[in-house]
């Protein structure tokens, strides 16, 4: 299953900044390891810095394993938005999604 990620902070407790900036530079050095150990592939990880958000799109056959990958300080310090996504193509193809009729 595909995840959608969005998590944004407040620049007070932006990676940048020095209290956070060695918790957040660890995070990222180990974010592969981390994915890897839980079954988690990252399929694209961006952060947008001047407006404080990171999107991350995730694979995972778990949402658990997902929520542990995105655990702290990822989600201690980001407010998120973790959203199970199909494709256009998938979508279309759901038994309620009927044909227009000419």
């Amino acid at each position: 299953m595909l995840f959608v990620v969005t998590l944004t902070h407040t620049p007070e407790q932006c990676f940048a900044g020095k209290e956070y900036s060695a918790e957040g530079k660890h995070w990222v050095e180990e974010m592969r390891r981390s994915a890897d150990r839980l079954g988690v592939r990252i399929h694209g990880a961006y952060i947008c810095t001047n407006e404080h958000t990171y999107y991350f799109i995730l694979e995972s056959d778990s949402l658990k394993a997902v929520a542990e990958f995105l655990g702290p300080p990822m989600l201690t310090h980001h407010s998120g938005r973790v959203s199970p996504v199909i494709t256009v193509e998938e979508a279309f193809e759901l038994s309620f999604v009927k044909p227009a009729t000419r």
